[in-house]
């Protein structure tokens, strides 16, 4: 292996770890507070977090001789239909699996805890997930470790990475082993779908950030929030828990396929 290529393996992994470093900060540093500290604290990190990732990005970048707009996030005339496709299929997507547990006995959220509260902070919250969690795995990890080791092995070990940056939802005590791992591989199946629909817009980034919004949004107004409020059979129902969110990422994938081939077309 040559110094150029041990050197950008190096470079990555350390871009990998200061992604789990940022991501992981606002749950550890949460954990030292209660009361109104723990809100404070909760809602300062939760920014920073989202500043701290794109300074990161924009510094590697720039280590890369490259800029923000070269990694997918310039808009030009594809960007307004790949964020009009990107949002169906996610909207698509997500309806799957809301209707599996609306039709056979799934827990959804009570339509009077939807308020317009409930639906700016979901906002606030899904605007900088989308846009800077595409950013750092689909802009900038995914190519380059494409350039280290191909194309199929940069999807699946991103998509891994993107699994366990979620670490903070799976590591809390008392999820069953069962519900666990299906959970991980929902997350790994999601990073496959939004890389693969990065690859198949040209190598943009809007159509995974037009997915990842939407199906964020409509999950998390529509689901309880597992596993901090108890639900029945998380196992089959529960957004990205359950088994039905499987069939429900697979559909959306079916339809980024089609839609994405259709405009090529």
């Amino acid at each position: 292996m040559d110094e150029e290529k041990e050197f950008d393996i190096l470079k990555i992994i350390l871009f990998m770890a200061l992604m789990l470093l940022i991501v992981e900060m606002s749950p550890l540093l949460t954990r030292l507070f209660t009361g109104d500290m723990y809100y404070l604290v909760g809602t300062l990190t939760f920014f920073a977090t989202f500043i701290l990732m794109y300074v990161i990005v924009d510094v590697f970048a720039r280590w890369d001789g490259t800029t923000l707009g070269k990694l997918g996030i310039d808009f030009d005339d594809d960007s307004v239909p790949h964020i009009v496709i990107g949002a169906i299929a996610g909207i698509a997507a997500i309806v799957v699996v809301i209707a599996a547990a609306f039709l056979f006995g799934g827990q959804l959220r009570p339509f009077e805890q939807i308020t317009g509260d409930l639906i700016m902070s979901e906002i606030i919250i899904t605007v900088p997930t989308a846009l800077f969690e595409e950013l750092a795995h689909r802009g900038y990890i995914l190519p380059r470790l494409e350039g280290l080791a191909g194309k199929t092995r940069a999807i699946l070990i991103s998509s891994v990475f993107f699994s366990f940056l979620h670490f903070s939802w799976w590591a809390t005590p008392g999820i069953p082993l069962h519900v666990l791992m299906i959970f991980i591989f929902n997350m790994f199946l999601g990073g496959v779908v939004l890389s693969l629909s990065y690859y198949w817009s040209g190598r943009k980034l809007w159509v995974p950030i037009a997915f990842h919004f939407a199906w964020n949004m409509i999950a998390y107004l529509l689901f309880p929030m597992y596993p901090r409020e108890s639900v029945i059979l998380p196992e089959i129902f529960q957004v990205e828990w359950g088994v039905t969110t499987i069939i429900g990422f697979l559909f959306g994938l079916s339809l980024l396929y089609g839609l994405l081939s259709a405009k090529k077309k």
